[in-house]
C-alpha cells in the first residue's frame, strides 16, 4: 500500500477540482512528495473503452450513466472502484495516492446519494476522506458559464440551481463524506477522518485575493500524523493592522499543520434578501459544525490593544468547541480579565497577551508538543502564491 490513501469528495462541477488537484501534485513534487491522481468516473469509462474527447463529451458521457439503471451505475462504480484499487497496489510505498470521486450528483431535481462506503473501506481503507467546497456564489459563477450551462443540462438536466439548492448539495456531499468516513473507521480498526477544505484561500500579502489552497491540499493527501486547526478572529470589525496581524499569525501557524480559515468561503457583499437566511444558516453550520467540531484545534486571535470586544461568530466558535471537547487557545492582549473568559472559553493557560507566547507554549510546553515541521513547504506556498498571483494579472 502507497503511503496515504486519501478520498476527494465535492460537486462534479463548479468547483475546478482538476485543476486544483493538478496543482497540488505540481506543488507536492516541488517539495519531493509524490502524489497519484485516479478520477473514480474516468476510471469507469476507461472501462467501457469510452474515450470522450472533450469535457463537454466527458459531461454527456457522465449524464448517459446517471440516465441508465442504477444498480448498473452502481456496479460500474464498484468495479471501477477495484481496478483502482489494483493499480494502488502497485505504486511505491512512498507514493501518496487521490481519489476523485463523488459522494452524490444533482440529477432532474434529485440528489443522488452513492452508498458506496462498504467498497471505499474495504477496498480502498483510505486514510481520510476531504470535501472540497466554495463559496456558494463562485459556484454559481462557474455554473453560468458555457461548460457549466452544459453539464447542468445533460448532467442535472436543469436549466439552473438556485443558492439554496447548490447549499443543500453541498451539504449532501460533506453528509454522505461524513458516513464514508465513520464506516471506514469501524470496518478497519482506525481512525479515518473527514475534514471539509476550502479550495481556496486568501493570499499572504493580500486577503482580498484568492488563490488555491495547494499547501492544505498538499498535506492532507501526504501526511499520515497530521495536526488540524480552525482559526477563529472577528471579520466584520478590523482595522488594517489587525487584519495584517492575525493574517501573520494563521500564516505562521500553517508550520505546524492544516490550519481551516473562515474566509476561505468568501462571502458574497450582495445577497439577495430572499437568500439571506439560508446563506447566513450554511455559513453558521460550516463553521461549527463542519470546522470547529471537526479539528483538533481552535486558535482564536483577538490582537485589540484596545476593546472592541470579541464577535459574536468568535464567542459561539469557542463555546462549541467547549461542548465540542476541542483544544482551544486565545491570543487576547486586552480585555481577557472576565471570569467567563479564563477557564471558561478556554482553559487559564492557554489565555496570552501576544501571538509569540502562544506560539512559544505549543512548541515548547504542550503535550504532545507541535513542531513547526511544515515551515518549508509553508515558504514555498508563499512563493507559488506570487506567481499565482502575477498568473492571474496576466
Amino acid at each position: 500500500m502507497p503511503n496515504v490513501v486519501t478520498i476527494v469528495t465535492g460537486p462534479i462541477v463548479g468547483l475546478k477540482s482538476s485543476w486544483f488537484l493538478k496543482d497540488t501534485v505540481d506543488f507536492a513534487a516541488q517539495l519531493g512528495k509524490e502524489i497519484v491522481v485516479y478520477n473514480l468516473i474516468d476510471e469507469i469509462l476507461e472501462q467501457a473503452d469510452r474515450k470522450p474527447k472533450n469535457a463537454y463529451e466527458h459531461a454527456i458521457e457522465v449524464g448517459e450513466l446517471l440516465d441508465g439503471y442504477q444498480y448498473l451505475f452502481e456496479l460500474l462504480r464498484k468495479n471501477a472502484y477495484l481496478s483502482i484499487a489494483r493499480k494502488i497496489d502497485k505504486l511505491p510505498k512512498s507514493t501518496n495516492v487521490i481519489v476523485r470521486t463523488h459522494a452524490t450528483i444533482e440529477w432532474r431535481g434529485i440528489n443522488i446519494e452513492f452508498k458506496d462506503h462498504r467498497t471505499i473501506a474495504e477496498v480502498l481503507q483510505p486514510d481520510r476522506i476531504i470535501t472540497l467546497i466554495d463559496a456558494e456564489w463562485k459556484i454559481m459563477e462557474h455554473l453560468k458559464s458555457d461548460y457549466g450551462q452544459h453539464v447542468l443540462r445533460v448532467v442535472a438536466q436543469q436549466k439552473e440551481l438556485s443558492l439554496e439548492r447548490i447549499l443543500r448539495w453541498l451539504a449532501c456531499e460533506v453528509s454522505r463524506s461524513e458516513d464514508w468516513a465513520e464506516w471506514a473507521t469501524h470496518v478497519n480498526d482506525k481512525d479515518v477522518r473527514h475534514y471539509v477544505l476550502g479550495i481556496e484561500t486568501p493570499s499572504l500579502n493580500d486577503r482580498k485575493v484568492y488563490v488555491r489552497d495547494v499547501d492544505n491540499m498538499m498535506k492532507f493527501a501526504t501526511e499520515k500524523v497530521l495536526p488540524t486547526f480552525y482559526a477563529s478572529y472577528s471579520m466584520t470589525v478590523a482595522t488594517d493592522q489587525v487584519r495584517k496581524d492575525i493574517n501573520d499569525m494563521i500564516w505562521r501557524l500553517r508550520h505546524f499543520g492544516v490550519v481551516i480559515d473562515p474566509a476561505s468561503i468568501e462571502i458574497e457583499q450582495n445577497i439577495e434578501s430572499d437568500e439571506e437566511a439560508a446563506v447566513f444558516a450554511y455559513t453558521v453550520c460550516r463553521d461549527l459544525r463542519w470546522d470547529v467540531q471537526k479539528v483538533d484545534i481552535v486558535a482564536a486571535f483577538h490582537p485589540y490593544t484596545e476593546m472592541p470586544p470579541m464577535s459574536t461568530g468568535m464567542l459561539d466558535e469557542l463555546g462549541h468547541a467547549r461542548a465540542f471537547g476541542t483544544e482551544r487557545y486565545l491570543v487576547m492582549p486586552s480585555g481577557a480579565g472576565s471570569p467567563f473568559t479564563r477557564d471558561n472559553y478556554v482553559p487559564a493557560n492557554h489565555l496570552y497577551k501576544d501571538g509569540d507566547s502562544f506560539f512559544n507554549f505549543i512548541e515548547k510546553k504542550r503535550r504532545p508538543t507541535l513542531k513547526p515541521r511544515f515551515a518549508d513547504s509553508t515558504e514555498k506556498f508563499g512563493e507559488w502564491q506570487e506567481q499565482a498571483t502575477a498568473r492571474k494579472k496576466d
